[in-house]
């Protein structure tokens, strides 16, 4: 369906510290109701979401914009999964007007520090700086939106 690998292009780092445990931070990147209530950030809401929180599992999610209305549809599979330490999965995104992201790779450490955690996301292989500079502005609002829900 995918190249297998390598995942060439562009490639961004973000890194945020989460004011929760990495128990809880990790919970929040694998348990299907709160990936539900944070993914893709501030401005989406899910539709439907399937995770198959296994290596080689499918995490398939239809989100919506709130303000445009436009639909987005997401496909993964789980590379690599280490409890509370990193996540791995690829990335395809669509949206409902054709418009197609392209196969990516996204690495996910969880680092504890002291009661918190460093959250550091790796994205591998976007298409070019424009789309790079819109998944780090997309990457950081989740991050966001993910430390109000664990503070709550």
């Amino acid at each position: 369906m995918y190249p297998a690998e390598p995942f060439q292009g562009e490639r961004c780092v973000v890194r945020r510290v989460l004011n929760a445990p990495v128990e809880r931070v990790f919970h929040a990147w694998t348990d299907p109701e709160m990936l539900s209530k944070w993914s893709f950030g501030s401005e989406y809401v899910t539709i439907s979401l399937e995770v198959e929180h296994r290596v080689g599992g499918r995490i398939t999610q239809h989100i919506r914009n709130r303000t445009t209305g436009e639909n987005w549809f997401f496909q993964g599979e789980y590379r690599e999964i280490v409890p509370n330490r990193r996540l791995v999965h690829t990335f395809h995104f669509e949206s409902d007007r054709g418009e197609d992201d392209g196969l990516s790779l996204v690495a996910i450490e969880f680092i504890p520090v002291g009661d918190s955690t460093e959250v550091v996301i790796t994205h591998t292989g976007l298409a070019n700086e424009k789309k790079t500079k819109g998944t780090i502005a997309g990457w950081e609002d989740i991050l966001t939106v993910i430390d109000g829900l664990l503070r709550t």
